[in-house]
């Protein structure tokens, strides 16, 4: 068989002819597409919302200081002499890492973060307490607010409204740093990635 028999000549396709196959238009990419944008846009309206609840809680907790709460059930017993209920966040999820670059890492435990006057208290499968003055820095990044202890851990805690989060343990910090002699007298801002 001569070559020629075997790759029979065609002409050139036309740039405007698509051949027809029974390949996957481009309709999912697009819905796709508009799914991504959907998503984008409901992530920046929640953090939009995040910051302006943030920013009037600020304002309200420098004119009439930090809430406090009634204990409920769950964090009554735990509760130290003096120590106050600030905020409750429900569902919210701690991943803790040790210092050390690929050291250890708690996986993620799930329950209801209390803010105190002193500490903040994860109440679930585990109670995990962390005491509010060893807090050295706090980044915000999507929905997740990262808390950088003074020991080197780090502590993760995907939760809605981290912004607003942010906002509650700094009115609960207040009174320690201002023993401290903090400096800033709007208390510290966290950063936002």
């Amino acid at each position: 068989m001569r070559a020629s028999q075997a790759f029979p000549y065609r002409a050139p396709m036309d740039p405007n002819d698509r051949p027809r196959s029974g390949l996957a238009t481009d309709q999912p990419a697009t819905s796709d597409t508009a799914s991504a944008l959907a998503n984008a846009t409901e992530i920046l309206a929640r953090a939009a919302a995040d910051e302006a609840a943030a920013v009037e809680a600020h304002a309200r907790f420098r004119r009439e200081g930090a809430p406090t709460l009634p204990p409920d059930e769950r964090i009554s017993p735990l509760l130290e002499p003096g120590e106050r209920v600030i905020a409750v966040r429900h569902a919210v999820l701690l991943d803790r890492r040790e210092p050390a670059p690929g050291a250890r890492f708690t996986p993620g435990v799930a329950g209801t973060l209390y803010v105190t006057s002193q500490r903040l208290v994860l109440v679930g499968r585990l109670t995990l307490p962390f005491a509010i003055d060893e807090i050295e820095d706090a980044i915000v990044t999507g929905e997740r607010l990262l808390l950088v202890l003074r020991d080197g851990h780090g502590v993760a805690l995907q939760v809605a409204q981290p912004r607003l989060l942010w906002v509650e343990i700094a009115a609960a910090r207040g009174p320690a740093r201002a023993g401290q002699g903090s400096g800033s007298k709007d208390g510290p801002r966290p950063a936002v990635r």
